[in-house]
């Protein structure tokens, strides 16, 4: 992995490409690292007034200008320094509360998560006209996490697929180009095409404890609930305001053009930061994305993926774009029709909230299970041997009721042991990031 920091420096030895570091967050920039330089700030202008006054002393702003004017250059390598130094001092306390020790912090994230429902519900029916700070907010909570359990766990690159993508669309329509009619068709095409619906084809979970399920869930559920308050939520005088962009007057062949142009840059973007850019680490196996997961998992025996390059790339690209499109279609009804978008938006919730619950009842009741089983087997064998030991290997006859008393002892210190095993089995598998693949 290619460095911001200069082969000489000496703080060089603390990364290291096969320990994951928080210092990988630079690892997406190196394209445009090399591209940084110093230059000129070109931001202040010349004195006006008359400098051949010698006894009147120069201003701030004239010196500023000709330390400038005379060459000084941004410190970038010191600035790099300082910005490695800070992420380092930081990089231990989180991986102590998100890995080492997440027991406490995901004790915390479930009422979180339960008190964000409930806002969530509650700023959609009584203040709709906040709904789009909310998730403003809610985004530049939990992103920074995700981008940091991300690049520790080297998954960072699932970072670059569609969802996220489409929620900086949505970002770009609240806060930038809220006038944009295009941009807004296409961020509800997106949200509630490709989003919403990878909760059901991807399965994502409502699992309250976990962050990591949780974020998946927020990435592919909040945006096309945005898109629905600021059309159906938001008085017409307040989206004619502050949404002029909110309105139904593009067709769906226009949509479908805008969207595919989108959907283009996006691919274009991917495969040259991603594909391009990082295959050789792709192709090591050091680094894992949406395409890489489902040919080596999911469909790893599907003659398409056993075709030769570029081939399996490219139908994944285009049966991805035919399955935005299949999405997209809809939303002339959810468009259209208003009780229908919102039946469509419970629809996703519930199918959220039931893969939490197969998840923590598949999981953690197999899990139990299979302690309960296991307590079983060595309990009987412990009964086989007591059973099976001759009076000559023991000093003092057993008569039954001593008997039955040495077999409770020994079944209470297995059971005892065997519920911490439990207990530690459960909290590990906490910890493990069972991560969502999105789109």
């Amino acid at each position: 992995m290619s460095s911001l920091v200069n082969k000489d420096d000496s703080d060089d030895s603390l990364i290291s490409e096969n320990s994951p570091s928080i210092f990988n967050i630079f690892e997406l920039l190196d394209p445009l690292a090399s591209k940084v330089a110093a230059r000129q700030l070109p931001i202040f202008s010349k004195r006006s007034h008359n400098q051949d006054n010698k006894s009147e002393k120069p201003s701030t702003r004239s010196k500023i200008y000709r330390h400038y004017r005379n060459g000084a250059k941004i410190p970038i390598n010191e600035l790099r320094q300082k910005i490695f130094k800070r992420i380092k001092a930081l990089d231990q306390p989180l991986d102590l509360i998100f890995f080492k020790n997440p027991s406490v912090i995901e004790k915390l994230f479930y009422p979180f998560t339960l008190f964000n429902i409930f806002a969530i519900g509650y700023i959609m029916g009584k203040f709709p006209e906040w709904f789009h700070i909310y998730y403003s907010i809610m985004f530049g909570i939990l992103m920074p996490v995700r981008f940091y359990t991300y690049y520790k766990t080297q998954n960072h690159y699932y970072m670059a697929d569609l969802c996220y993508f489409v929620n900086i669309m949505c970002l770009v329509f609240i806060w930038i180009r809220s006038d944009s009619i295009m941009l807004f068709h296409s961020c509800f095409a997106f949200s509630f095409g490709s989003l919403a619906f990878a909760v059901i084809a991807w399965r994502n979970s409502l699992v309250l404890h976990s962050i990591d399920k949780t974020t998946s869930c927020f990435i592919h559920i909040m945006p096309p609930c945005t898109m629905y308050i600021i059309y159906y939520g938001i008085s017409e005088s307040y989206k004619l305001e502050r949404f002029p962009g909110a309105r139904k007057s593009i067709d769906l062949k226009t949509n479908i053009l805008w969207t595919s142009l989108f959907y283009l840059l996006w691919q274009s973007l991917y495969h040259y930061f991603i594909t391009v850019r990082q295959s050789s680490k792709i192709k090591a196996g050091k680094r894992m994305t949406s395409f890489e997961y489902l040919t080596t998992h999911q469909f790893k025996n599907w003659w398409v993926v056993k075709l030769n390059d570029p081939w399996p790339a490219v139908i994944y690209i285009l049966l991805q774009y035919f399955y935005q499109l299949s999405t997209m279609l809809l939303c002339s009804i959810w468009l259209r029709y208003k009780l229908a978008a919102s039946l469509f938006l419970i629809f996703i919730f519930l199918c959220a909230a039931h893969n939490g619950a197969t998840y923590y009842i598949d999981y953690y009741g197999k899990a139990y299970l299979d302690e309960v089983m296991k307590l079983r087997r060595e309990v009987g064998i412990l009964q086989q041997k007591l059973d099976s030991v001759n009076d000559n290997e023991i000093s003092i006859d057993l008569d039954d009721e001593q008997r039955t008393d040495h077999l409770n002892v020994v079944y209470n210190n297995i059971g005892n042991q065997r519920s911490d095993v439990s207990i530690r089995s459960q909290s590990s598998s906490i910890l493990s990031l069972d991560n969502d693949k999105e789109d």
